[in-house]
């Protein structure tokens, strides 16, 4: 896991957060309970913040490149992804509320029909900005 790796990741990350919140203004993926955001995209995303680490490899899998998405709310999400050289790939994905006391697996049965055509999206959308 080099320099380059990590570089590439946090290329990434930026333009995944700002993709997720470009997604989100634009309705194209309603959910419910379907309230359309009236806040600007510039708005949406000087209400959050990220960062990123790595864990790394294991003996079983690859380093596992790990996105924290936090609101000024006290709302999180945590995407997990694998270098698949050269795109990066969605492995995971929690997120909790402040009001919520477990965190949800986005990914999971429960979520996925909202969640993962919505996450693909801007998991390929971001992967093409950065020229994959």
């Amino acid at each position: 896991m080099g320099n380059t790796t990590q570089i590439r990741f946090a290329r990434f990350a930026r333009d995944f957060v700002r993709i997720y919140w470009q997604t989100v203004k634009s309705g194209d993926f309603s959910m419910p309970p379907h309230e359309p955001s009236e806040e600007t995209v510039d708005e949406l995303l000087s209400e959050v913040s990220h960062t990123t680490e790595i864990e790394p490899s294991t003996a079983r899998s690859g380093a596992l490149y790990k996105l924290l998405m936090t609101s000024k709310f006290g709302d999180w999400w945590l995407f997990s992804f694998r270098d698949g050289v050269p795109a990066w790939t969605l492995v995971g994905c929690a997120a909790r509320s402040d009001d919520d006391s477990q965190p949800h697996d986005l990914l999971a049965p429960v979520y996925s029909q909202y969640f993962e055509p919505f996450l693909r999206h801007v998991t390929e959308a971001a992967n093409t900005q950065n020229g994959i």
